[in-house]
Protein backbone atom coordinates (compact mmCIF):
# COMPACT_ATOMS: atom_id res chain seq x y z
CA UNK A 1 0.00 0.00 0.00
CA UNK A 2 1.22 3.48 -0.89
CA UNK A 3 0.34 6.20 1.64
CA UNK A 4 -2.08 8.65 0.07
CA UNK A 5 0.23 11.59 0.68
CA UNK A 6 2.98 9.70 -1.17
CA UNK A 7 0.88 8.89 -4.23
CA UNK A 8 1.29 10.80 -7.47
CA UNK A 9 -1.25 13.64 -7.47
CA UNK A 10 -1.76 15.05 -10.96
CA UNK A 11 -3.74 18.29 -10.88
CA UNK A 12 -6.57 18.38 -13.43
CA UNK A 13 -9.22 20.92 -14.48
CA UNK A 14 -12.78 20.51 -13.26
CA UNK A 15 -13.78 19.74 -16.86
CA UNK A 16 -12.00 16.39 -16.59
CA UNK A 17 -13.91 15.63 -13.39
CA UNK A 18 -17.15 16.71 -15.07
CA UNK A 19 -16.43 14.44 -18.05
CA UNK A 20 -15.83 11.48 -15.76
CA UNK A 21 -19.12 12.02 -13.92
CA UNK A 22 -21.10 12.34 -17.15
CA UNK A 23 -19.42 9.29 -18.69
CA UNK A 24 -20.27 7.23 -15.60
CA UNK A 25 -23.95 8.15 -15.72
CA UNK A 26 -23.70 9.28 -12.10
CA UNK A 27 -24.94 12.35 -10.16
CA UNK A 28 -28.48 12.52 -11.45
CA UNK A 29 -27.98 10.10 -14.34
CA UNK A 30 -30.14 7.05 -14.96
CA UNK A 31 -27.79 4.77 -12.99
CA UNK A 32 -28.61 1.90 -15.30
CA UNK A 33 -26.02 -0.74 -16.11
CA UNK A 34 -25.69 -0.68 -19.85
CA UNK A 35 -22.98 -1.30 -22.40
CA UNK A 36 -23.81 1.65 -24.65
CA UNK A 37 -21.55 4.69 -24.14
CA UNK A 38 -23.22 7.56 -22.28
CA UNK A 39 -23.63 10.89 -23.96
CA UNK A 40 -20.85 13.35 -23.13
CA UNK A 41 -21.15 16.71 -24.94
CA UNK A 42 -18.24 17.89 -27.05
CA UNK A 43 -17.28 21.18 -25.38
CA UNK A 44 -16.42 22.13 -21.78
CA UNK A 45 -19.31 24.60 -21.71
CA UNK A 46 -21.82 21.95 -22.81
CA UNK A 47 -20.42 19.40 -20.37
CA UNK A 48 -20.66 21.85 -17.47
CA UNK A 49 -24.21 22.79 -18.43
CA UNK A 50 -25.26 19.15 -18.57
CA UNK A 51 -23.81 18.57 -15.12
CA UNK A 52 -25.60 21.65 -13.79
CA UNK A 53 -28.88 20.48 -15.34
CA UNK A 54 -28.55 17.00 -13.87
CA UNK A 55 -26.83 17.73 -10.60
CA UNK A 56 -27.19 21.25 -9.30
CA UNK A 57 -27.22 19.94 -5.72
CA UNK A 58 -23.87 18.27 -6.33
CA UNK A 59 -22.38 21.60 -7.37
CA UNK A 60 -24.05 23.37 -4.47
CA UNK A 61 -22.77 20.92 -1.88
CA UNK A 62 -19.12 20.87 -2.94
CA UNK A 63 -16.82 23.63 -1.71
CA UNK A 64 -14.19 25.11 -3.98
CA UNK A 65 -11.72 22.29 -4.61
CA UNK A 66 -8.37 21.69 -6.17
CA UNK A 67 -8.94 18.59 -8.31
CA UNK A 68 -6.44 15.79 -8.90
CA UNK A 69 -6.18 12.44 -10.63
CA UNK A 70 -4.90 9.80 -8.22
CA UNK A 71 -4.23 6.08 -8.61
CA UNK A 72 -6.43 4.02 -6.28
CA UNK A 73 -5.56 0.48 -5.24
CA UNK A 74 -8.18 -1.89 -3.83
CA UNK A 75 -8.34 -3.46 -1.34
CA UNK A 76 -5.22 -1.62 -0.05
CA UNK A 77 -6.81 1.86 -0.05
CA UNK A 78 -10.28 0.80 1.08
CA UNK A 79 -9.84 1.91 4.69
CA UNK A 80 -9.55 5.56 3.54
CA UNK A 81 -12.85 5.60 1.61
CA UNK A 82 -16.13 6.72 3.17
CA UNK A 83 -19.66 6.50 1.76
CA UNK A 84 -21.23 9.92 1.24
CA UNK A 85 -22.89 11.47 4.32
CA UNK A 86 -26.37 11.63 2.87
CA UNK A 87 -29.76 10.79 4.36
CA UNK A 88 -30.72 8.09 1.86
CA UNK A 89 -27.70 6.13 3.08
CA UNK A 90 -27.79 6.92 6.81
CA UNK A 91 -30.56 7.97 9.18
CA UNK A 92 -28.03 10.16 11.04
CA UNK A 93 -25.20 10.91 8.60
CA UNK A 94 -23.18 12.99 11.08
CA UNK A 95 -23.07 10.13 13.59
CA UNK A 96 -22.74 7.22 11.15
CA UNK A 97 -19.72 4.99 10.63
CA UNK A 98 -19.33 5.50 6.88
CA UNK A 99 -16.36 3.25 6.17
CA UNK A 100 -16.74 1.62 2.77
CA UNK A 101 -15.87 -1.86 4.05
CA UNK A 102 -18.41 -1.62 6.88
CA UNK A 103 -21.26 -0.24 4.76
CA UNK A 104 -20.64 -3.01 2.20
CA UNK A 105 -21.50 -5.52 4.94
CA UNK A 106 -24.43 -3.64 6.43
CA UNK A 107 -26.49 -2.16 3.58
CA UNK A 108 -29.79 -4.02 3.32
CA UNK A 109 -29.97 -6.21 0.22
CA UNK A 110 -33.68 -5.46 -0.25
CA UNK A 111 -33.21 -1.67 -0.15
CA UNK A 112 -32.95 0.47 -3.30
CA UNK A 113 -29.24 1.00 -2.62
CA UNK A 114 -28.73 -2.71 -1.90
CA UNK A 115 -30.43 -3.79 -5.13
CA UNK A 116 -28.34 -1.37 -7.17
CA UNK A 117 -25.13 -2.56 -5.50
CA UNK A 118 -26.12 -6.17 -6.23
CA UNK A 119 -26.57 -5.39 -9.93
CA UNK A 120 -23.18 -3.67 -10.05
CA UNK A 121 -21.54 -6.53 -8.18
CA UNK A 122 -22.28 -8.85 -11.08
CA UNK A 123 -21.12 -6.39 -13.74
CA UNK A 124 -18.61 -3.85 -12.45
CA UNK A 125 -15.07 -3.82 -13.84
CA UNK A 126 -12.13 -1.44 -14.11
CA UNK A 127 -13.65 0.22 -17.19
CA UNK A 128 -16.64 1.22 -15.06
CA UNK A 129 -14.53 3.00 -12.45
CA UNK A 130 -11.37 4.26 -14.19
CA UNK A 131 -11.62 8.09 -14.10
CA UNK A 132 -15.30 7.68 -13.23
CA UNK A 133 -15.08 7.86 -9.45
CA UNK A 134 -15.14 11.21 -7.63
CA UNK A 135 -13.81 11.59 -4.08
CA UNK A 136 -12.92 14.53 -1.89
CA UNK A 137 -11.18 15.17 1.41
CA UNK A 138 -9.63 17.90 3.50
CA UNK A 139 -6.04 17.02 2.67
CA UNK A 140 -4.01 14.45 0.81
CA UNK A 141 -3.79 12.04 3.74
CA UNK A 142 -7.54 11.32 3.75
CA UNK A 143 -10.05 10.00 4.57
CA UNK A 144 -12.08 10.69 1.43
CA UNK A 145 -15.84 10.83 0.99
CA UNK A 146 -17.23 9.27 -2.19
CA UNK A 147 -19.23 11.90 -4.08
CA UNK A 148 -19.90 9.84 -7.19
CA UNK A 149 -19.45 6.08 -7.44
CA UNK A 150 -20.76 4.89 -4.06
CA UNK A 151 -22.66 1.93 -5.55
CA UNK A 152 -19.79 0.85 -7.79
CA UNK A 153 -17.19 1.02 -5.01
CA UNK A 154 -19.48 -0.84 -2.62
CA UNK A 155 -19.95 -3.52 -5.26
CA UNK A 156 -16.17 -3.82 -5.64
CA UNK A 157 -15.76 -3.94 -1.86
CA UNK A 158 -18.16 -6.87 -1.69
CA UNK A 159 -16.42 -8.66 -4.52
CA UNK A 160 -12.99 -8.17 -2.93
CA UNK A 161 -14.34 -9.32 0.42
CA UNK A 162 -15.30 -12.58 -1.27
CA UNK A 163 -11.79 -13.13 -2.57
CA UNK A 164 -11.83 -11.21 -5.84
CA UNK A 165 -8.56 -10.02 -7.38
CA UNK A 166 -7.03 -6.69 -6.36
CA UNK A 167 -7.27 -3.87 -8.87
CA UNK A 168 -6.10 -0.33 -9.56
CA UNK A 169 -7.73 2.60 -11.34
CA UNK A 170 -7.55 6.40 -11.53
CA UNK A 171 -10.04 8.47 -9.53
CA UNK A 172 -10.69 12.21 -9.35
CA UNK A 173 -10.02 13.59 -5.89
CA UNK A 174 -10.95 17.07 -4.71
CA UNK A 175 -9.11 18.66 -1.79
CA UNK A 176 -10.91 21.32 0.22
CA UNK A 177 -9.98 22.31 3.76
CA UNK A 178 -13.35 23.62 4.92
CA UNK A 179 -16.34 21.74 6.33
CA UNK A 180 -18.89 20.25 3.95
CA UNK A 181 -22.26 18.59 4.42
CA UNK A 182 -21.18 15.47 2.52
CA UNK A 183 -18.37 14.86 5.00
CA UNK A 184 -21.02 14.73 7.72
CA UNK A 185 -20.21 18.23 8.96
CA UNK A 186 -22.81 20.58 10.42
CA UNK A 187 -24.85 22.73 8.07
CA UNK A 188 -27.43 25.42 8.64
CA UNK A 189 -30.33 27.21 7.00
CA UNK A 190 -29.72 30.95 6.59
CA UNK A 191 -32.66 33.30 6.31
CA UNK A 192 -32.74 35.57 3.26
CA UNK A 193 -34.79 38.75 2.69
CA UNK A 194 -38.52 38.18 2.27
CA UNK A 195 -39.94 38.01 -1.23
CA UNK A 196 -43.62 38.54 -2.05
CA UNK A 197 -44.34 38.36 1.67
CA UNK A 198 -42.75 34.90 2.06
CA UNK A 199 -39.77 34.04 4.27
CA UNK A 200 -36.90 32.47 2.34
CA UNK A 201 -33.93 30.34 3.41
CA UNK A 202 -30.80 29.04 1.76
CA UNK A 203 -28.88 25.98 2.86
CA UNK A 204 -25.35 26.90 3.90
CA UNK A 205 -23.12 23.89 3.40
CA UNK A 206 -19.61 25.27 3.91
Amino acid sequence: MTAWSSKQWLQVPFDEVCTGILASGGIGGDHELEAAPRLVPGTPEERYQMLVDRAWLFLRFVPACDWFRVRIELPADMSSLLVIAEESWFAEPRAADRRLSLVAKQVATDSPHGRRIERWERAVGVADVDRRITLFGRDRSGPFSILDGNHRLLALARRLRDGGPSLAFDAHVGVSYGPCRWHGDAFRWEERPERFGERRYVLRIW
